[in-house]
């Protein structure tokens, strides 16, 4: 939202965040038990929620913290995306 981080996921259970000017890593998010295949940015950059194969979508705050995780679904998730007016 930004433009100053990007969030990557990784199969390596990993979410990493770079800083967009110097292309550098400035962070690992770890908390998924298996491959997450998709990260989305809230509309004011403050959360990062991910998808993962662990069938968990878990919530990320600015802190690189876990904020909470959401269970329940019976595959992987494959796709997430917040609100665009964040209701």
């Amino acid at each position: 939202p930004n433009s100053k981080r990007i969030a990557s996921a990784s199969n390596d259970n990993s979410i990493k965040i770079w800083d967009a000017m110097t292309m550098e890593e400035v962070g690992t998010l770890s908390g998924h038990t298996s491959s997450v295949f998709w990260v989305a940015w809230s509309p004011d950059g403050e959360m990062l929620a991910s998808g993962s194969q662990d069938y968990s979508v878990c919530l990320w705050s600015q802190s690189r913290e876990e904020k909470d995780t959401l269970r329940g679904h019976n595959n992987d998730v494959t796709c997430v995306a917040h609100s665009p007016d964040g209701k």
